[in-house]
């Protein structure tokens, strides 16, 4: 892909700011596509003829999207430069969008999610790590940390928005607006993405690949992460697939007042991720995990219990899932980082790939585990689905991080 403006230097103060402004709305508006039309999906499924229980299939087929091209991202990006890699999955995420005015069916709708899931590949796999490698540690922690606050505002404003368009407008009018603001993030990425790659002209030879995927899954540490990374997500993905089931068709809430719930819940996300992009270098990283892990742990009780005593159940879902949120917010850029550098390996978007694509597998399993429990046993199983990943969190979390003495991030945070 040509282009007539020269990428900035990482260094540079209009690229330190625009190149993650920038990544932050392509990732904005990949993950604005899942919540913005959540509270529309009962108009999707009357509209198909599709039962209410095909609506989680429109977040679980763009998580699905989200762990297809993880594989090869990374080797694509080390082949031909990154920026080529990202402007082309945004371009295609761009097309996805402006196709679902088109769709008569159903199953083109899940085939659309699908391909705008894919755009998250694009985000994880090849933008994430070139801010990690164009930022030094501290740094970066923090970028992530503040572009994953800017990002959480897709679920807090998400279902607002989504809830507003459908009182007025066609529901696919919401996939109009989310090209626009994938647009704007092209031409800023395209004008300020710095090109990090080294192009490496045997990264797509077979037995390369293998030994670029060999290091990390051959890693006890990785697996860990990867897997604590999916388990920590589950109960907020689970609210967020099953809400429109039991908030709206079950329990009988209009698409606003479904929407007015997510705000708690995001809210607590948002400031998880303040508190840690304040705390980090003052806190070690094993402190920051240690309180997120707490407050999920404390979360997921209350909705075990609320929902074992209360019917309906969704008062005590909320009070546990916005704490579990906020425990997320506090530790999930620590165990991101861990989990990246959990092997020393020269093809980082590899890496990042390979975690991404376990994380999400992970995720959609149990989740997909969850809603086949909830239809048969009711609020009851959220609960209990809560608990169990938590504890299992808890499990996996403990000594995940360096001992203080070896924590390069606080100590750098000491000595600045």
């Amino acid at each position: 892909m040509s282009h007539s403006v020269s990428p900035l230097s990482p260094r540079s103060p209009v690229s330190r700011f625009w190149f993650p402004f920038s990544l932050v709305l392509f990732e904005f508006a990949v993950y604005i596509s899942n919540d913005m039309i959540m509270p529309g999906m009962p108009l999707v499924t009357r509209e198909f003829g599709a039962s209410a229980e095909m609506t989680t299939l429109a977040l679980t087929a763009a998580m699905l999207g989200n762990a297809s091209l993880q594989w090869l991202l990374g080797p694509l990006a080390d082949r031909f430069g990154r920026r080529r890699v990202l402007l082309s999955g945004l371009t295609m995420f761009i097309v996805a969008c402006l196709a679902v005015h088109y769709v008569q069916t159903m199953p083109q709708f899940i085939a659309l999610r699908f391909l705008q899931g894919m755009g998250c590949c694009f985000v994880l796999t090849v933008g994430y790590p070139t801010v990690h490698e164009a930022f030094e540690e501290k740094t970066a922690v923090r970028v992530m940390a503040l572009m994953a606050n800017v990002s959480l505002l897709s679920p807090l404003f998400g279902p607002l928005a989504g809830a507003a368009v459908v009182s007025f407008w066609p529901w696919r009018s919401i996939f109009w607006l989310i090209a626009i603001v994938a647009v704007f993030s092209f031409v800023g990425l395209y004008r300020t993405m710095p090109e990090l790659s080294r192009h490496d002209r045997n990264a797509l030879n077979a037995k390369q690949l293998w030994a670029g995927y060999k290091l990390p899954l051959s890693s006890g540490r990785f697996w860990r992460g990867a897997v604590l990374t999916g388990l920590a997500v589950t109960p907020l993905l689970s609210w967020i697939a099953l809400g429109p089931v039991f908030l709206i068709e079950r329990a009988g809430l209009s698409q606003m007042q479904y929407a007015m719930l997510q705000v708690p819940v995001f809210a607590a996300l948002i400031l998880g991720n303040v508190l840690l992009a304040r705390q980090v270098g003052r806190w070690s990283n094993g402190r920051l995990l240690a309180t997120g892990v707490a407050a999920m742990l404390i979360g997921a009780a209350v909705s075990l219990i609320g929902t074992a005593i209360l019917a309906p159940g969704y008062p005590a879902l909320l009070i546990g899932t916005t704490l579990h949120a906020f425990g997320m917010g506090m530790c999930y850029g620590v165990v991101y980082r861990q989990s990246l550098f959990a092997v020393d390996s020269p093809n980082r978007a590899t890496v990042a790939g390979m975690l991404s694509m376990i994380t999400i597998v992970v995720a959609v399993a149990v989740i997909e585990a969850v809603k086949f429990a909830y239809l048969h046993f009711g609020d009851a199983a959220l609960g209990i689905g809560a608990m169990l990943a938590a504890a299992l969190v808890a499990v996996l979390a403990a000594n995940f991080v360096p001992p203080p003495a070896q924590d390069t991030l606080a100590q750098s945070g000491r000595k600045s």
